[in-house]
């Protein structure tokens, strides 16, 4: 199989923000002294737009703790306070590095605005050489529908089926898959499920795992 580019999940996948992410709800739901189930946190992650009502039942203040989250989720200032590389995940430089090296377009596709993926990138010591950024803000549909990877491919000026989908949330799986793309799971907080384990078609411990997986499947 001939990969020609690799597309990156941004949330979770490359940074620590998704545990720092749901550490912040969890706050935020406790000034009401109500709890946030795994199931919700399993429907929002990596996905962009998702109805909250069936959640409310469990959490009464469920749409006022969102109100709160979303100027705190993508408050830029607060994730360009963390210190250089602190939300790295491992792997991540050294596959984006190795990648470009051996001349393979890579590109950042997240259910993020890519203003919030520049700001965590600029957490990076070391300036990452992606070709593109694309965020959620310029796909009409957001994961698990396969637009932001279609428009990845795109961009980069290769075919679906050449692309490598790197993600950690089953949205982001379903996404690839519809998207006609070969997968990896690099799980973060969100285990797979049997749908998840239907969809991907690899998965690594970590970033770095890729590399190896490169050597033996794809060149």
């Amino acid at each position: 199989m001939k990969i020609r580019a690799v597309l990156f999940d941004c949330d979770g996948l490359m940074f620590n923000t998704e545990q720092v992410s749901q550490d912040l709800w969890r706050q935020e739901a406790c000034k009401y002294d109500e709890t946030l189930s795994d199931d919700f946190f399993k429907t929002i992650t990596g996905a962009r737009g998702v109805d909250l009502t069936p959640y409310e039942k469990e959490t009464p203040h469920l749409m006022e703790i969102a109100s709160a989250m979303r100027q705190k989720r993508f408050d830029l200032s607060f994730w360009s306070s963390f210190e250089k590389d602190a939300l790295n995940k491992k792997g991540m430089v050294e596959l984006a590095l190795w990648l470009h090296e051996h001349g393979i377009a890579i590109a950042v596709c997240s259910s993020s605005n890519a203003d919030y993926v520049q700001t965590l990138l600029s957490t990076v010591s070391v300036p990452l050489p992606f070709d593109a950024i694309v965020g959620g803000n310029m796909v009409k549909h957001g994961k698990p529908a396969p637009d932001i990877f279609l428009l990845g491919a795109e961009t980069l000026g290769v075919q679906p089926q050449e692309c490598l989908v790197l993600e950690d949330s089953r949205q982001g799986i379903v996404a690839a898959h519809a998207a006609g793309m070969t997968s990896v799971f690099v799980e973060d907080t969100i285990p797979k499920d049997e749908e998840m384990r239907s969809f991907m078609n690899y998965e690594v411990h970590h970033l770095g795992e890729v590399i190896d997986l490169f050597e033996k499947e794809f060149v």
